[in-house]
């Protein structure tokens, strides 16, 4: 084989590396995967929102799918198939994310999700050159096809079409039947999640990027308060918030908006109502998720990084309530 059939395997296996993290992300948290996915089904123009669930509950098979492509990128198993398939699933998720970009659209996008955050913009670029990777793949795949595979060794060049290792097969098959099987298992007992929204108590705060505002909410205990700068209850329960963000027997105070820091609603928040805690940006997606069937305020105490106990708008806890439950 010469070195631009080599070059061509080793960009296969390094998208398959790819499929096979981001496979496994999505398996692993499939809550999250629907959280996100539910803005691509309404920037396709679903616009029920029962429906567009729905299409976002079709799409957790894409962990599996990929977990499994992964692995077979990886271990050149039946190529001449798993390669186009791998090309066309990222060409999809490339005119996804372009068309994001074209609409101006705040949401989480690329391979790894919650994992890497991404814009729209940023995701195209990623997205089209790991495309024109595959391609160049698949075009050396087809070069290579006639080459024999060295006897007695793996053929990690992809000689001739063949496996890696003769025991690949089994490898693959089983990869894509474990995914479907810890999806499952991961998915099924959190249905309350996707129902009653990814605020309440038990629940780990897995997959939020702060902007704003540099903590780890997975370390230490705080108070979160869900809110948005033009929502009147929200600016009114601001003198409450500003109280207890000034005691210190309490947690940290840390508010969560999906506007951006240099938004006008928020530069007027702030300007109007002195706001004596810290504000920090999260995607829209993820603001969605965490308030979801519920509006806001809402304000949580957690526990590295696990939900202890939410209060709704309604009912808000009074500051020696909250010193209790703390124990402060």
């Amino acid at each position: 084989m010469d070195g631009i059939s080599k070059a061509a395997r080793v960009g296969q296996m390094i998208i398959g590396v790819v499929y096979l993290v981001a496979g496994a992300m999505k398996v692993w948290e499939p809550v999250l995967f629907y959280w996100e996915a539910i803005p691509y089904a309404q920037i396709l123009g679903v616009t029920e929102w029962e429906t567009a669930s729905s299409v976002a509950k079709a799409a957790l098979v894409l962990g599996p799918i990929e977990f499994f492509l992964g692995w077979a990128l990886l271990l050149n198993w039946q190529p001449r198939l798993c390669l186009p398939v791998a090309t066309v699933l990222m060409a999809v998720f490339t005119a996804l994310t372009a068309k994001a970009w074209h609409m101006g659209a705040s949401i989480d996008c690329g391979c790894f999700g919650a994992l890497v955050e991404r814009g729209p913009r940023e995701a195209t670029i990623e997205d089209g050159a790991m495309l024109a990777v595959l391609l160049f793949a698949w075009w050396g795949m087809r070069r290579s096809a006639n080459a024999a595979p060295v006897a007695d060794r793996p053929n990690w060049w992809g000689a001739g079409g063949a496996p890696v290792w003769p025991l690949a097969s089994r490898m693959v098959v089983g990869s894509l039947v474990v995914g479907l099987a810890v999806g499952g298992m991961r998915f099924f007992p959190e249905l309350e999640r996707i129902t009653q929204s990814d605020l309440k108590s038990g629940v780990r705060l897995s997959g939020l990027a702060l902007k704003g505002v540099d903590v780890d909410l997975l370390e230490g205990e705080y108070l979160i308060e869900l809110f948005s700068p033009t929502c009147s209850h929200c600016k009114n329960a601001v003198p409450k918030m500003n109280v207890l963000a000034q005691d210190p027997q309490l947690p940290r105070l840390i508010a969560l908006t999906s506007f951006a820091q240099d938004a006008p609603q928020m530069i007027d928040f702030k300007k109007q109502l002195q706001p004596r805690f810290d504000i920090a940006t999260i995607s829209i997606t993820d603001f969605r998720r965490l308030t979801f069937g519920h509006g806001w305020p809402r304000l949580a105490y957690i526990a590295d990084g696990v939900v202890q106990q939410v209060w709704e708008s309604n009912y808000m806890p009074t500051q020696a309530r909250l010193r209790k439950i703390t124990g402060s």
